[in-house]
């Protein structure tokens, strides 16, 4: 049995190029999607970035707040044991102010977990993708540090009251001890703080918390060890 292929009905010349102007077309289409992909990824990467750098910004700002703050703190620390070694003669006011008023201030990721939950990172350039990686793990470790003192800002000032007795004040000074290796914990990476937000070239952004760096936070003295932001 033989078969016989219609021929096409202005010659075979004539319908390649009718085939050769379809694939052209599909072709031109697919890159113009591709394209509009391109603008739309490059699009979403722009606000992704931008939001990254600002959160890092104001976790910058609130890593050297707290950086300031800590030979402030470590001081009334000092003191405060000293009162409560003493056998807790003397006015205690002066000693636990700071302590009371100050604690360290909390860093964020929410804008992070966000873009990792996305599909936006793939398109970051891998090593970009690798330094914000770095920036926000360190973010993450020293936030559990910052927790853990202020879990320990809280059971101080709980116990202060309690001190008029022997057991009262070693319970205190061993809280005192304990936020203090906290304390030390964090001012002994700030370096590895900064080199990586620098990496990122993220400035310190005050401006949503500014306004709380009151006078009551070791002697109003905070605010002018900040570089401006």
């Amino acid at each position: 049995m033989h078969f016989h292929l219609p021929k096409p009905l202005h010659g075979w010349r004539a319908f390649a190029g009718e085939v050769g102007i379809i694939v052209v077309g599909v072709l031109i289409a697919l890159a113009a999607e591709q394209v509009v992909d391109d603008i739309r990824w490059h699009q979403k990467v722009g606000v992704v970035r931008k939001s990254l750098t600002e959160e890092l910004g104001n976790d910058r700002g609130r890593w050297q707040v707290d950086m300031a703050e800590a030979p402030c703190l470590l001081d009334s620390i000092d003191k405060l044991d000293h009162w409560a070694r003493s056998g807790g003669s003397g006015d205690v006011t002066a000693a636990s102010a700071d302590l009371s008023n100050g604690g360290l201030l909390w860093m964020h990721s929410a804008n992070w977990q966000l873009a990792t939950a996305s599909q936006t990172l793939d398109h970051f350039p891998m090593e970009q993708q690798l330094e914000f990686a770095t920036a926000y793990d360190g973010v993450a470790h020293r936030q559990v540090d910052i927790e853990k003192a202020a879990d320990l800002f809280e059971s101080i000032g709980s116990l202060i009251p309690l001190a008029d007795t022997e057991e009262g004040r070693r319970d205190l000074r061993g809280a005192l001890g304990k936020l203090k290796e906290r304390i030390a914990a964090l001012t002994g990476n700030d370096a590895y703080m900064r080199r990586h937000f620098d990496a990122l070239g993220v400035k310190p952004d005050t401006r949503d918390f500014a306004a709380d760096l009151s006078g009551s936070r070791c002697g109003g003295e905070i605010q002018h060890a900040l570089p401006p932001s």
